[in-house]
Parts: structure tokens; C-alpha cells; sequence
């Protein structure tokens, strides 16, 4: 029996080899889609599975409001860890440890010592970091001493093999490590790294005692607990059953105990405040980040899942509305079998087993299709996402249940109305009476409708999220972003003598620059340093959460900033003077520019406004303009920003200057790397994730619209040969082939033109609700609906025009004939 149902499935396939290959594309397409989207969902919420006691492990992070703005920071105060441990009850477990990048050197005898510059992956961690969490194998050495006392190194097998090769995790115990040229520190354990999807990454653990016990303590507000550093972090694990309000509360009560004096009102607008951030949020929450590791979002991620269910979806409706149209052609194989006795039951798994079968060719397609749109999105998805079918069995279970649903999803329905044809009227030809015509009409009708509604809705989003892109990118930040470049000076030589100067003076001389200052990070960057201040004006004071930069009076000229009253502040080696941004001179309520020049605003130590500068963004367009000041402090200029001829802008003749930079800066700074980046390029990135987007939708909105039209050409091709008399009748009659192909085609286009109507106000919909994540946005214009939905029509008619204008120019004799 099941192999009268193959070779049937089989002779059907070759029989309708074009409405075959429509079905296998369409499913194939939407198969491929769904596993590599499946891939990536996967993988993405596999992070930190792997925990044990996971869902009662959270992360202490802070939460801060300075005069009704809001600031999130994924740290805590460094005391607060040894203080929630003593006096915090309801947590079983607390780990502190602090991150980051240090110059690594490794002791080699008489030798030099082989040097590491910035190393990742390397945190200051307590002696508790082990218990909490407890998946790392140790190889050598114990994690009850390893971090106990200060000067001491764990490294993970990877790390060690690095630094000490061709020594066994044994050997490495007692070996030295030192980091930042002063911490010499000794290696007491060797542990395995971690294999399972993680955001702990962390490769070398330093004792977190070292701090407070070295140089570090003066820079890292040992003792401060109203600094507050993303550096510093601190994670715990509740007892079972204890509830995270319950510890949010005891650290309420905690930082009033330890914060004296005006730090500690609190009221709406003015505000700080510990929250628990539970670990599987840690992956997903941009918020507060997770250790310069790649952070998933989870609204793209279940759009993703939407787009794959869409094309799964789109699929299927080209298998039922062809395997429908074509129901006429099969009635009498149907009444043949019945009349030979064939049950209803036995026709359904026949036409079940079609579908299997071109379901089963679709999957063997996509698998091989797989591949290719990895590579095609290796740069957008994780390098660690692959396709490997003996080592990933989820994957199989996975392809197994879409071949099942996929199989059930297109062919249910068709089989179902197959097998209940009636054989005496199928061999009378009244298998087809008014209504079941219409019935099955309206069902296709509306399918059609369906899937050129999806199609309308991807184009409309494609647009709409490339013109945000645009705007956010070109649109008048408040400063000049074109050709300019700015590179890191090291910070340890710059505190020690005045070559950074001798640097900035020889770049001035070279052609090709236009101008180069010195100061802190770019106007709109990543790097931020911020600090509360305060302003009294006799009658009230006013507190407002400061954003801080550092640039000499060419950092103006540079980035073109605009001045609206006073002037630059005057270069000193500490903080004495300030030129505040009009935001900021809205909070302290001042209501000209002008008025704001002289007033002092600070904490114990006052400052001067000397001038106010138009408003810029200091980052993206996601998050409003804040209160920010800009001052010069000599101490605090780690950048160089050089600002290239416009008049000069070869690639060539740029990269010719960038070079005279480069071996300037190597023989002042011979050790350091040189790295520069430009700055529209850095702009760029802070929308990495809406260009992803962008990159998808327009992926997205290709493959729909090449479905639907593979559907639409099923169609088509089925309509002109159930009307091929008609058309013959028609043209002996002096029809014109222009009017042949418009009412071969007009049925068509009033179907796309529903469509649009119920694709536009969800579209519209959709993305307002979208494009509420940024601050400054562009408008949705009205005529990107008509734009999209009269592209989607040019296709259609494009995809149709090859059968109807071929079924208008036939002779109508031969199509006579044939009848």
C-alpha cells in the first residue's frame, strides 16, 4: 500500500512538473528560513541555561535619576558587596568582582618579558566567584584558596596556554603575572574554560583583595559609596524561596545607612536606588550590558520568529491554492479509485503522502540552502551559530516536527476536499457544483489576499526602517562628523610629561591637516563620565546629573561646536571652568544663555559657567540630549582628534597623512599600538542593530514577494488554461490582446489592491510602535503606502504578463482546436 502511494506521489509529481517546482521553491524558501531563524533563537536563549539554580542567581545593578533624567548603570558601589554580605539577609550566596582590560607582562628570566596590551576577558574576583558559580573544572590548584589572599591569579586553560607554553596546568602554579607594569601577582590555580553559551567569558581572575591592597585603591573609590562604577559588579544568589523585593528593599535601607548628608535625599526627580536584574535577563538587557560581550534583543528575535512563520506560512498557501485549482483535473482519478474501492481514509494518506513527499524534497533543499545563508549572515549572526546535524539532535527533532506540521499545515485541507469528491457525480462531471466553485474561489481569493498583505507590510517596513537609518545617520547632530579622526594616547605617559603635546604640535605641521585638538572621547561616543552637581540660587538648589568632556578650545574648532554666549573655558590641570550645553541651562533654569554666564555650579568645590554651547548629541538618536559640560583639564586628554582638508578626499592621500600620524605617534609612543577610527564610521555603529534589521526586512521582504509571485504565477498559468477557449472565442470575436491580458488580469489586481488596504494601517501601525525607541525620529510620509503598494502591483503584473500576454498572442484556432 505504501508503495501504490509512492509511486502514485511520484507519477503526480512528473506529471505537473511547473505547479511541482512552484511548491517545492515556495516550501523550500520558507524551511530554509525557519531553521537558520531557529539556529539563531536557539542559540541565543541557550545563554547561562547551563546554571544551576539559575533562576535564583540576579545581578545588583543601580538605577539613578538627577532632576527627572534617568541613569542606569550595571554596577554598585565598591563597598556594597562586603556590606550585602554581612548584613543583607534572605541571599545564600554573594560574589563580587570587578572588570578589566590591563597590560599584561610575563617574566622571562634575563629575557625580556613578553608583553600583552589590553587583554580582555580579565576580571578582579573574590573568593566567593567560585561558589556562586561552580562550573568551572579546576586542573590544578582549589577554588576554597586560589582568590583568598591578594596578588593572586587564576588563569583558564586557554589563558595559560598563551602565556606559558608547553608547561602542564601544574607547571603554571607559582609562575608570576603582572599586570599594568605594578601588580605582580602568582598563579594558584588552572581551571578549564567554559564550554556552554555564556556572557562570563572571563579568562584570568585576579584576587579582588589586590585592590584595596595596591595602588588600585586610590582610582577605584575603595571606600566611596556614592561613587557608582559599571566596573564594579556583584551578583547573589537567593535562598529558595526568597524574593527579590525583599533584598531591594534591605539595600534601601542599606544605602541610608552608609550615605550621609544631602547624597541621600531622595525624592522623584532625585533618586538612586538597587535593583536585582535576574541572570537570564543579563543577555538580552542592552540596559546594563554584559561585559562588551554581543547582547541579543529580544523584540528582534521574536520578529524573527514572525518572518519564519510568515514564509512557512506563505509556502503552504501556494501548495492548498494549487492543489485546489487543480482539484477539476484529478476529480475523475478520484472517482476511478473510489469506484474500485478506495475509502476515504485511504485517498487522504494518498494526498497526505504527496505533500510528505514534496515536503520531504523541500527540507532536503533547504539543508543544502542552510549553509549559504549562514555565510550570506555570518557578520550579523554569532560566529559560534552552525549547522551540524550529528552534534546538534535538537535540530533533527526540529526538522522532524516542521516535516510533520509543514506536511499537515499544507496538505490537510486539500486532501480532506479530494477525498470527499462523490464518484457517481465525479464521472458525470458535477463534481463541481455553483457553490463548491465559489466556495473553493473565495478560499484561494483570500489566501491570495493574505499573502500579498504580508508582502505589502515587509516593503512598507523596509522603507520606513531605512529612512530612520538615514535620518539618524545625516541628520544635524550638532557637530561636523565628516573626516575627522580621533586616536587613543596612552594615559600612564600622559600623566608623566608633555609628549602628547610634542605630538599634537608636530600633526599641526603636516599638510593634508586641517585642524587637531586634544581632549577626551569624541562628542557623541560610548564613553561617558558623569557626575551630580548642584546650583543654588538663593531660593532653591538644583541638582542635575552632569555629563562630562574634556577638549581644548581647537576641540570646538574641530567638531565645529557652536557657542551661543561667553567663551571656551581656559586650559588648567584641574577642573576650574565650564561651558555647558543649552539642556543643561534649561535644568538650572536659566532662560537665556547669557544669564547662565558666572553663575557657580558644583558640589564643595564651585565652577564657573563661562559659556553655553548649542545642544549636540552625545549619542544616539535612540536617547535624548543630557546635560553635559565640557571643560579642559589637562590630566584628562586622552584623545587626539585630527580633522582632515576636505578638498583632500582621496582615499589615498588621506591614508598618506593618517601614515605621517602613525610613524609620528610610533616614535613618541613605540610600544603602543596605533588605532584610529573615523568618526562617522563610529557614528555608524551606534545603529548597527537597525541596519541588521534593515539587512533582514529587505531579505525578508525579497523571498515574500518572490513566494506570493511564485503562487501568483501557479495561478495565473491554472486560469489561462481553464479559460483557453474562451480567450480563442474572444479573439475570433476581435478582441485585442491588450484587453485579452486585462481581463485575464484584472481579478488579480483587485485582490493586491485589498491587500494594500488592510496592509496599510498595520503597517502604519507597526512602525510607530517601532520607531517610539528612538527620541528623534523621522515621520512616517504618506506616500510610502502608495510607493510600496504600487510597487507590489508593477511586480504582480510583471509576473503575470508572462502567461496572459503568451495566452492573448496564441492563435485562436489551435486553442479552438484543442477544445
Amino acid at each position: 500500500m505504501i508503495k501504490n502511494y509512492l509511486v502514485t506521489a511520484l507519477r503526480n509529481l512528473r506529471r505537473n512538473k511547473v505547479f511541482s517546482l512552484i511548491n517545492v521553491l515556495g516550501l523550500s524558501i520558507g524551511i530554509s528560513a525557519a531553521l537558520v531563524i531557529y539556529l539563531i533563537i536557539q542559540y541565543d536563549f541557550s545563554f547561562e541555561k547551563f546554571q544551576k539554580d539559575g533562576d535564583r542567581i540576579y545581578r545588583v545593578v543601580t538605577d539613578m535619576k538627577f532632576a527627572g533624567e534617568p541613569f542606569n548603570n550595571s554596577g554598585v558601589p565598591f563597598p556594597l558587596p562586603e556590606a550585602t554580605r554581612s548584613e543583607v539577609s534572605g541571599i545564600e550566596e554573594c560574589a563580587a568582582f570587578w572588570t578589566t582590560n590591563p597590560k599584561v607582562s610575563i617574566p622571562a628570566g634575563s629575557s625580556k618579558p613578553t608583553v600583552f596590551k589590553n587583554q580582555d576577558n580579565v576580571t578582579f574576583a573574590d573568593d566567593h566567584y567560585f561558589n556562586l558559580f561552580p562550573y568551572y573544572k579546576w586542573l590544578a590548584g582549589s577554588p576554597n584558596n586560589a582568590l583568598k589572599d591578594p596578588f593572586r591569579t587564576v588563569l583558564t586553560k586557554s589563558r595559560a596556554a598563551i602565556y606559558f607554553p608547553g608547561l602542564t596546568p601544574s607547571q603554571v602554579i607559582g609562575r608570576q603575572v603582572i599586570y599594568d607594569d605594578s601588580i605582580s601577582t602568582t598563579v594558584t590555580g588552572i581551571v578549564n574554560d567554559l564550554d556552554e553559551n555564556t556572557d562570563f567569558t572571563f579568562k584570568e581572575f585576579i584576587s579582588l583583595s589586590t585592590i584595596p591592597g595596591s595602588g588600585l585603591k586610590k582610582n577605584n573609590g575603595v571606600d566611596e559609596w556614592g561613587s557608582v562604577s559599571s566596573n564594579s559588579q556583584l551578583f547573589v544568589k537567593l535562598n529558595k524561596g526568597g524574593h527579590p523585593a525583599r533584598i531591594e528593599s534591605q539595600l534601601v535601607q542599606l544605602r541610608k545607612k552608609y550615605i550621609k548628608g544631602k547624597d541621600n535625599e531622595q525624592d522623584a526627580n532625585n533618586l538612586t536606588i538597587h535593583r536585582l536584574q535576574p541572570l537570564d535577563d543579563l543577555h538580552f538587557n542592552e540596559t546594563y550590558g554584559a561585559y562588551d560581550q554581543p547582547q541579543a534583543h529580544k523584540p528582534t528575535l521574536y520578529g524573527l520568529m514572525l518572518v519564519a512563520a510568515f514564509l512557512l506560512v506563505l509556502g503552504c498557501i501556494n501548495f492548498i491554492n494549487l492543489t485546489t485549482a487543480q482539484a477539476a483535473q484529478r476529480a475523475k482519478e478520484i472517482g476511478i479509485r473510489k469506484t474500485l474501492g478506495s475509502s476515504g481514509r485511504q485517498l487522504l494518506l494518498q494526498f497526505l503522502g504527496e505533500t510528505f513527499l514534496l515536503t520531504f524534497l523541500s527540507l532536503a533543499l533547504s539543508l543544502a540552502l542552510t549553509p549559504w545563508l549562514l555565510h550570506i549572515f555570518s557578520d550579523f549572526i554569532p560566529k559560534e551559530l552552525h549547522l551540524n546535524l550529528l552534534h546538534q539532535p535538537g535540530i533533527l527533532l526540529f526538522l522532524l516536527a516542521l516535516l510533520i506540521i509543514v506536511t499537515l499545515l499544507a496538505g490537510f485541507y486539500p486532501a480532506l476536499i479530494l477525498s470527499r469528491y462523490r464518484p457517481v457525480l465525479v464521472l458525470k462531471n458535477q463534481a463541481f457544483g455553483d457553490s463548491a466553485t465559489t466556495r473553493k474561489a473565495w478560499l484561494r481569493k483570500t489566501l491570495t489576499i493574505f499573502q500579498f498583505t504580508i508582502a505589502q507590510i515587509f516593503i512598507m517596513g523596509t522603507l520606513i526602517v531605512s529612512r530612520q537609518i538615514h535620518y539618524s545617520i545625516n541628520t544635524d547632530l550638532g557637530f561636523k562628523k565628516d573626516a575627522i579622526v580621533s586616536f587613543y594616547v596612552p594615559y600612564t605617559r600622559a600623566r608623566k610629561d608633555n609628549q602628547r603635546f610634542v605630538l599634537l604640535d608636530k600633526i599641526h605641521s603636516f599638510p593634508g591637516i586641517e585642524q587637531a585638538s586634544i581632549g577626551s572621547a569624541p562628542p557623541s561616543s560610548g564613553s561617558t563620565q558623569s557626575r551630580t552637581m548642584t546650583y543654588q540660587d538663593g531660593k532653591k538648589e538644583t541638582r542635575v546629573e552632569l555629563q562630562l568632556k574634556y577638549g581644548d578650545s581647537n576641540y570646538f574648532k574641530v567638531y565645529q561646536l557652536h557657542l551661543l554666549a561667553g567663551r571656551i573655558a581656559q586650559p588648567s590641570d584641574t577642573l576650574r571652568e565650564m561651558v555647558i550645553n543649552e539642556t543643561c541651562r534649561k535644568l538650572l533654569g536659566f532662560k537665556t544663555p547669557q544669564e547662565a554666564i558666572g553663575k557657580l555650579i558644583g558640589n564643595k568645590q564651585r565652577y564657573p559657567i563661562v559659556g553655553v554651547m548649542a545642544d549636540f548629541h552625545q549619542a544616539s538618536t535612540h536617547t535624548p540630549i543630557k546635560p553635559l559640560a565640557l571643560a579642559t583639564v589637562a590630566n584628562s586628554e586622552f584623545y587626539i582628534h585630527i580633522a582632515l582638508h576636505p578638498q583632500i578626499a582621496g582615499a589615498a592621500l588621506w591614508s598618506t597623512t593618517l601614515d605621517r600620524v602613525k610613524k609620528a605617534y610610533k616614535e613618541i609612543y613605540p610600544e603602543q599600538d596605533f588605532k584610529y577610527e573615523f568618526f562617522d564610521e563610529s557614528i555608524a555603529k551606534f545603529y548597527t542593530a537597525e541596519q541588521n534589521i534593515a539587512r533582514l526586512l529587505k531579505w525578508a521582504t525579497g523571498l515574500t514577494i518572490f513566494i506570493s509571485c511564485l503562487g501568483l504565477a501557479g495561478l495565473v498559468i491554472y486560469t489561462t488554461n481553464l479559460r483557453t477557449k474562451e480567450v480563442g472565442i474572444r479573439k475570433v470575436l476581435g478582441a485585442s490582446v491588450t484587453g485579452i491580458v486585462s481581463l485575464l488580469s484584472k481579478d488579480f489586481v483587485k485582490l493586491l489592491g485589498i491587500a494594500f488596504l488592510i496592509a496599510t494601517p498595520v503597517a502604519w501601525w507597526a512602525l510607530h510602535k517601532w520607531l517610539e525607541n528612538f527620541a528623534y525620529k523621522t515621520s512616517i510620509s504618506w506616500w510610502v503606502f502608495p510607493l510600496s503598494g504600487g510597487a507590489m502591483i508593477v511586480i504582480a503584473l510583471l509576473t503575470m504578463s508572462v502567461r496572459t500576454i503568451r495566452s492573448a498572442l496564441a492563435n485562436p484556432v489551435n486553442s479552438l482546436r484543442t477544445e
